[in-house]
């Protein structure tokens, strides 16, 4: 028995060893398995940025107006008057250099519609386009009908949202990873896109301007004349 009980001992130092193996084993495996899925869970939470789901893309693009004019007009209207007055507003307040006119060629009202264009150009004129600033042309309009348009365009920097709003592809219940649905952003994209005043200020700031060194001695001299007593009080 001795012998047996003996023998017994290294076996069971063996079995001891091999079971607190295969639990540091089983550990490192259920760790990894945790840190598996806590990583995933963890980059599957950041949301994602609707401003590359939704980019504002800057490009050239015209801006244009229809004049409609009849075969009886002899000279512009009203109507012409205030369309030209505030096409010609979006115009200076562009970064455009020139402004075309392009008149209808061959069709019924061609005599009237060079009229009117004449008439249009000299009322912007007086508003404050430079005669190197209009080009005038013209474009084939037999087939227009009888009042074919008067097309008054420039080329001008927009900004404008590259992809399509309203799309509810994705079940906005399933949020398990706590990602953006893929309409988010969009509108407020849009919205900022048409808000703008100039699209180029999208693709970086402005210069800084030259200082008015004047004001600046009149409000220093000011300073030192009275201080603080011509400052109104914050309370």
């Amino acid at each position: 028995m001795s012998r047996v009980k003996k023998n017994m001992k290294p076996m069971t130092n063996k079995l001891n060893k091999s079971l607190k193996l295969s639990v540091i084993f089983a550990g490192i495996i259920l760790t990894s398995c945790a840190s598996y899925q806590k990583d995933h869970f963890t980059v599957g939470s950041t949301p994602k940025d609707y401003r590359t789901q939704h980019p504002i893309v800057v490009a050239q693009s015209e801006v244009s107006e229809d004049l409609i004019v009849s075969t009886s007009m002899y000279k512009m209207s009203f109507r012409h008057e205030n369309t030209a007055t505030s096409f010609y507003g979006k115009f200076r307040s562009s970064s455009a250099k020139v402004l075309r006119v392009i008149l209808p060629a061959g069709s019924h009202n061609e005599a009237a519609a060079r009229r009117v264009g004449h008439d249009v150009i000299a009322h912007m004129k007086t508003l404050g386009l430079e005669a190197n600033q209009v080009v005038v042309s013209r474009y084939h309009a037999s087939n227009h009908g009888d009042a074919a348009t008067i097309r008054l365009s420039y080329d001008a920097i927009k900004a404008d949202v590259a992809s399509k709003c309203g799309q509810w592809n994705d079940d906005l219940r399933e949020t398990s990873e706590n990602q953006n649905y893929e309409n988010f952003g969009c509108s407020t994209q849009n919205n900022l896109a048409k808000m703008i005043a100039n699209p180029a200020d999208l693709l970086g700031p402005r210069g800084e301007s030259e200082i008015d060194a004047g004001r600046r001695d009149n409000v220093i001299n000011d300073w030192r004349a009275s201080g603080t007593a011509n400052l109104p009080s914050l309370l």
